[in-house]
């Protein structure tokens, strides 16, 4: 049933079934990877991982389908566990942001965190940033944040949007602010 029939020479150690293996798979489980995690590089290094784990555990690898639908099971298992890793990283800091940003004490301040938020938001536009706060610092309602700007509910949300692919271009320096991007995403 194996669609690649050199699966037990893999076993055997065959380095040149391997190779052909690796070079016929690689691209298209890298891209199959960041179609799931948005990554280009750890992309690259869970499917590298992978291969990694299949020459270092083929005895023990048991494959009741095809090679190719165990392998992008494989990716896809490894994607949904990085993902894991990095939401529950990401709650963390933003909910130690949230209590940095609520703390009247700057004693308690972890300067690199302070510095990440700070210059996240400085880059974005003064109202924009004012919105931003009222909705995810504040807590405020879109139609409190209208009133209070003396704004419409859709240019915050508009606003929010805005916000959200902005802070995305910054999130490769600062992802702990992955949370927040997928709230904002609620209004794209």
């Amino acid at each position: 049933m194996n669609d690649f029939p050199g699966i037990e020479e893999i076993r055997d150690r065959n380095s040149q079934v391997y190779e052909i293996l690796f070079r016929d798979h690689y691209h298209p489980l890298v891209r199959f990877a960041e179609g799931m995690i948005f990554d280009p590089q750890l992309a690259e290094d869970l499917v590298q991982s992978l291969f990694i784990h299949l020459w270092e555990n083929a005895d023990n690898i048991n494959i009741k389908s095809s090679l190719k639908a165990y392998l992008f099971m494989a990716v896809r298992n490894r994607c949904l566990n990085s993902l894991k890793e990095v939401k529950i990283r990401d709650r963390n800091e933003l909910l130690y942001l949230e209590g940095l940003l609520n703390s009247d004490s700057n004693e308690e301040l972890d300067p690199q965190m302070l510095d990440k938020l700070n210059n996240s938001l400085t880059k974005l536009p003064e109202k924009m940033v004012e919105i931003v706060k009222l909705k995810y610092l504040e807590n405020r309602k879109l139609r409190d944040i209208a009133l209070q700007l003396n704004i419409s509910e859709n240019t915050v949300k508009t606003q929010l949007l805005r916000s959200k692919h902005k802070l995305r271009k910054l999130l490769q320096v600062a992802p702990m602010l992955m949370v927040l991007i997928k709230e904002l995403s609620k209004f794209s």
